[in-house]
């Protein structure tokens, strides 16, 4: 299963283009190894670079077990060290800190409507998962950034699609995801979105996933860029003033615990 996933794009992929993935595989230890997945163009331009990690598991045990031998010869065969791996978002996945009992997101979740930080819910369904009864990881990326859109609607007074429709977006600039514990069918998870970063025309989320416990099963971060088509082409530009103010109060409350 997936543990770690971190995404960079580096320019849009539009409907009918061509992509040309490259999967190598640029690490392997005792129980994990580790891909890097490259999207291109004909002509060699990079869209999106992805590195995943994944850990061998046995049956209904979640723990790491060791790469059978007759895996592991294949798997070794393929290896291709990477030099550059270390400016890979998995590096900086790896970096993640740990949640636990002290994380004030936590400790907030269970407070009225209207309350910081910002939260939804989703119910996890078969469709969602592999064939291991465990939630596909990608997946995730879609709870993450479906949340982000809700708090956007909710926060700031606009939807993605009204943004669109008004020729201004907020594109997704990187991904990182660390899966901590599996999801299975009809868990229902609580996902509160924070937002750690704000600069002139970017902005960082902050999505953690809980199940009915409280106990985080993932966390995922995002960074995005505000772009406008004022000039006949998009382009990075600020924040407008109006959403920008939204968005500081939004980050006092979170920090104050309002």
């Amino acid at each position: 299963m997936f543990v770690q996933i971190g995404c960079e794009y580096f320019r849009p992929v539009i409907a009918d283009q061509i992509v040309y993935v490259l999967v190598k595989v640029v690490g392997i230890d005792r129980a994990t190894m580790t891909f890097s997945a490259v999207g291109q163009s004909a002509a060699g331009e990079t869209f999106f670079r992805v590195t995943l990690q994944a850990r061998f598991s046995e049956g209904d045990n979640v723990e790491s077990t060791p790469i059978p031998a007759r895996y592991r010869q294949r798997i070794e065969a393929c290896l291709v060290p990477c030099d550059d791996l270390a400016s890979t978002p998995m590096k900086k996945v790896r970096g993640f800190v740990r949640r636990d009992e002290r994380n004030p997101c936590r400790q907030r979740l269970e407070g009225p409507a209207g309350k910081v930080p910002f939260t939804s819910q989703r119910l996890v369904v078969f469709g969602d998962c592999t064939v291991s009864g465990t939630v596909y990881a990608p997946r995730i990326f879609n709870y993450a950034v479906e949340a982000v859109g809700e708090w956007y609607r909710e926060t700031l007074g606009i939807s993605w699609l009204q943004q669109c429709i008004r020729q201004r977006g907020v594109p997704f600039l990187e991904i990182r995801c660390e899966c901590l514990t599996p999801l299975v069918p009809r868990q229902v998870i609580t996902m509160a979105v924070t937002v750690p970063r704000l600069g002139s025309s970017s902005i960082g989320y902050d999505v953690i996933g809980y199940d009915e416990k409280g106990k985080p099963c993932f966390d995922v971060r995002m960074s995005a860029c505000y772009i406008s088509d004022a000039t006949g082409s998009f382009k990075v530009t600020p924040f407008p003033d109006e959403m920008r103010a939204r968005i500081l109060a939004y980050q006092a409350s979170c920090e104050r615990g309002d």
